[in-house]
């Protein structure tokens, strides 16, 4: 079947595991002030998650509960 099919039979809001296969993890954020303002850093809980390459940078100002803006 072609990718796009597969897209189009999900529901509206997919369950992330179930329906689109991901495996959840936990992260943790650590904030850094910077003179023009703070940045948040997301890396893995788990240390042997963690990648060097891998990780998040995000203003303040990005930052959000997802469960909020369902």
């Amino acid at each position: 079947m072609r990718s796009p099919d597969k897209w189009e039979r999900l529901a509206a809001d997919p369950d992330p595991k179930h329906d689109l296969g991901y495996d959840l993890a936990e992260w943790e954020s650590h904030r850094v002030t910077y003179r023009d303002g703070d940045r948040f850093v997301l890396v893995p809980s788990d240390e042997d998650a963690f990648d060097r390459e891998a990780y998040i940078v995000a203003s303040a100002g990005t930052m959000c509960d997802p469960l909020e803006h369902r």
